[in-house]
């Protein structure tokens, strides 16, 4: 569901990307998996980032997915956290799993952040 949102956000980072630098690395010898690897990819890494945070994000809030896609055999954190809360009235469980999540969205978003400033100084030793 969260697929349309990411293909707009990378799309828009990957146009805005300047050709020119592309030919003047291959002009200059590079072949194209070092100008992907080299150039490419770090004038789009902020941009995957975002989309990968802002779907994340967006990912979170839905309750109803989990549950149609997870089916009665095969549980899933949200709908199991739901299910203590208003079925079987466990809300130290539901409490608890629901810090467990907040601390893996927290581990997530610190990843992304570690991701993108090595990316940011990388582009920035690379300038000079």
């Amino acid at each position: 569901m969260m697929l349309p949102y990411t293909v707009l956000l990378l799309y828009g980072v990957m146009r805005g990307v300047d050709r020119r630098l592309l030919a003047a690395a291959a002009s200059m010898g590079a072949g194209r998996v070092t100008i992907f690897r080299r150039i490419y990819l770090p004038l789009v890494a902020p941009g995957l980032a975002s989309a990968g945070l802002l779907s994340f994000i967006l990912s979170l809030g839905y309750y109803i997915t989990p549950a149609l896609m997870g089916g009665p055999n095969q549980t899933m954190i949200a709908t199991l956290i739901n299910q203590q809360v208003t079925k079987d009235n466990q809300w130290n469980g539901a409490a608890a799993q629901g810090v467990i999540l907040l601390l893996l969205t927290f581990a997530g978003l610190l990843l992304v952040k570690l991701v993108t400033s090595l990316g940011a100084s990388r582009k920035k030793r690379s300038a000079s």
